[in-house]
């Protein structure tokens, strides 16, 4: 009735997993060679640079303590992993699906709400992406370029998140496969910016200009110091070794006093 197969359905999925594979490959590479850099800078052992996940997840808990004062990695695993396994089971689920002209409409139902749940999981994902962009990239971001650079890609992801559907409903001739394809293209740059921002933190680092920030104490300090030493950083994971050193003086000149 609906000209629904196995065949076509499988036919469906197999493209649709191509696509998903191959993007997923690339974000793999890149995820690991951008997490070998940072742990190059932070000194974690760069074999975990390969375990996906995890070795974002590593990042975020490095970042405690030194850049943000809570550990975003948990946020990263709650709104990211969880919501990709919901994903993985929903598609897994509607592949191992056998249609017959019985069985149609029940298909279709699972097929409607499978849809629902994936659009959920995906704006979730999405959203605290953007947040995400910031936690982990502003602290190695230390030019105006840089940093307009971020604002630009957050501005292209929240557009092709929320603002198609402003465009269609304002201009029903609105090209919203033009505007997916500008925020991929401008991923990429995006992608180059903050490698290249990495690779550079680390190269300060091994000439010896800059140094990596020590973590914070929690158990000398209460929270009103630690949000105050953090903003006094001003979100950075590295300082030049003068002004580290300047700052050290200006402690314990303090503590004289």
């Amino acid at each position: 009735m609906f000209g629904f197969n196995n065949h076509m359905l499988e036919s469906l999925f197999n493209i649709f997993g191509g696509i998903a594979t191959l993007y997923a490959s690339i974000g793999y590479i890149v995820s690991v060679i951008f997490s070998k850099i940072m742990f190059d800078i932070l000194g974690v052992k760069p074999i975990s640079a390969l375990v996906p996940f995890y070795n974002t997840y590593r990042i975020y808990k490095e970042y405690k303590g030194r850049v943000w004062k809570r550990n975003w990695g948990v946020a990263y695993i709650l709104t990211f992993i969880f919501p990709a396994g919901i994903i993985t089971g929903v598609v897994l689920n509607l592949t191992s699906y056998k249609v017959n002209n019985e069985v149609v409409f029940n298909f279709m139902l699972l097929f409607l709400v499978s849809i629902i749940i994936v659009f959920i999981c995906f704006l979730i994902i999405n959203v605290f992406g953007v947040i995400m962009l910031f936690i982990i990239y502003l602290p190695i971001f230390d030019t105006k370029v840089r940093k307009v650079v971020l604002n630009i890609q957050t501005a292209l992801t929240l557009l092709t998140i929320f603002g198609t559907s402003i465009f269609i409903e304002i201009d029903p001739n609105f090209n919203t496969v033009r505007l997916v394809m500008i925020q991929m293209i401008f991923s990429v740059v995006f992608t180059i910016v903050y490698l290249l921002a990495a690779r550079e933190v680390r190269a300060r680092i091994r000439r010896g200009e800059y140094v990596l920030q020590e973590k914070l104490d929690y158990e000398t300090m209460d929270s009103f110091e630690i949000n105050e030493t953090l903003k006094a950083r001003k979100r950075r994971l590295v300082v030049p070794i003068i002004s580290n050193e300047l700052n050290y003086n200006v402690i314990e000149n303090n503590d004289m006093k």
